[in-house]
């Protein structure tokens, strides 16, 4: 039996990718090692989205590279691939094979007869789904559930339809049935990704919807928690909001990654919709949906961002409250149409990031602070990994691997289930609990 050992980096959507490439070696009789020097093949699966993740996989590679001992092989799968091609293979000659994003469902194929070049690479069009073997490694309790690939907005800084192509919808009957083969393994909570969720069945037609999939999801008795993981605030609709509304598994939760408030900065980003058109729609969720949950991701430095237009953003943090932020630096990203607009300079944007995550981290001490002495149910994630007197949850209001975790300070109950906890500490970021 061969043994792989994959090192998975990116996004939620790359770690689903790698888990069915895990699982579609699994099938075809490979075992995953946890240790480089004790597997045949070397995987990496790959992010090639903005220029600090390409300068990080380069290095994990090359590291990799290093230490390659004779008969072992290094393969390299993903948006690496998809961007940069074959000047990644005159580059890197210590790979052995590199896949991008269309052709990774073969990955098997191309393991056992290796492309000329070395490289195999199309326009993507399949996406992983019910039919391949997937192996999870998140949980116990919850799962990632993709609902497509691609993306259909034009955004003047983005690398994404690019490397990824324009958006392509899982069948709703596929993704159905993942969902209910998930919530049979113990999955309670499943979060839903995609790189804009709100252009789920658009291409399917029949009246398929992501409010369409939404109730569907809802009627699998052993779900609890659904989340909806990246909503496009220029395409997020009333329709959609009304039903997370009234769907009581639909948590409500809104990622909604707004990059920006200012109407110059808006324009030269692509954007469709205005500073004041944004928040009419902020207004409007917490009009229909009392007590939500919102998230957004802000990028500073880009073109158009002057003075003035950096103060009416930093502004609103602290206007528009909102539960979760995260805040980039811009970069120029080669072939983008932001690009070859002139920027402010990249330590301007680094200094006003930090000054986005000042704000924000004094409104979350405060959004914190409120939930102390309150009574929430909680998703027990296990052991803390620093004290096995201490457990590991999340509330629904916090989504895995961003928005901070529950440390539980007393009290015991089974990884994966879904128990009542007291918030007894508040953190900037994380807060401590007893289960009750």
């Amino acid at each position: 039996m061969a043994n792989y050992y994959l090192l998975n980096l990116g996004c939620a959507k790359n770690q689903v990718e790698g888990e069915h490439l895990a699982g579609m070696l699994m099938a075809a009789g490979w075992q995953g090692v946890a240790q480089p020097e004790e597997a045949e093949l070397l995987l990496v699966n790959t992010c090639g989205f903005i220029k600090p993740a390409v300068q990080e996989n380069i290095a994990a590679i090359l590291e990799l590279a290093e230490g390659k001992r004779p008969g072992q092989r290094l393969a390299v799968v993903g948006c690496l691939v998809g961007r940069y091609g074959k000047k990644l293979g005159k580059n890197l000659p210590e790979v052995d094979l590199l896949v991008g994003p269309g052709e990774a469902t073969r990955l098997l194929e191309h393991l056992a007869s290796p492309p000329r070049e070395r490289l195999a690479i199309s326009t993507p069009r399949e996406v992983f789904g019910f039919g391949q073997p997937r192996a999870l490694s998140t949980g116990p309790g919850w799962a990632y559930l993709r609902l497509g690939d691609g993306c259909e907005h034009n955004c003047a800084f983005c690398t994404i339809p690019r490397i990824r192509g324009r958006f392509r919808s899982r069948p709703l009957d596929d993704v159905l049935a993942e969902a209910r083969r998930l919530a049979e393994a113990g999955a309670r909570e499943l979060n839903l990704v995609a790189q804009d969720l709100c252009s789920y069945g658009k291409d399917l037609g029949a009246g398929a919807s992501l409010a369409a999939l939404l109730p569907e999801l809802a009627n699998i008795g052993a779900l609890s928690w659904i989340r909806l993981l990246y909503l496009s605030p220029d395409s997020l609709e009333n329709q959609l909001i009304q039903v997370m509304a009234r769907t009581p598994k639909v948590l409500p939760y809104f990622d909604l990654p707004l990059q920006h408030i200012s109407d110059p900065v808006l324009r030269a980003m692509g954007r469709r919709r205005s500073g004041v058109e944004l928040r009419a729609l902020l207004s409007d969720i917490r009009q229909a949906v009392p007590g939500a949950v919102l998230r957004t991701t802000l990028l500073v430095g880009h073109p158009g961002e002057g003075e003035a237009e950096f103060t009416e953003l930093l502004e609103f943090v602290t206007e528009a409250g909102f539960d979760h932020l995260g805040c980039f630096a811009y970069q120029p990203e080669a072939g983008t149409k932001s690009a070859r607009l002139p920027a402010p300079p990249a330590k301007l944007g680094a200094a006003r990031r930090r000054q986005i995550m000042a704000a924000q981290k004094a409104v979350s001490r405060a959004k914190q602070k409120a939930l102390k002495g309150r009574e929430f149910e909680i998703l027990v994630l296990g052991p803390h990994p620093e004290s096995e007197l201490l457990g590991l949850g999340r509330l629904a209001r916090q989504a895995p691997e961003v928005d901070g975790e529950v440390i539980i300070t007393d009290g015991q109950a089974a990884p994966g289930s879904l128990a009542r906890c007291r918030v007894t500490k508040a953190h900037a970021y994380d807060l401590e609990a007893a289960l009750l």
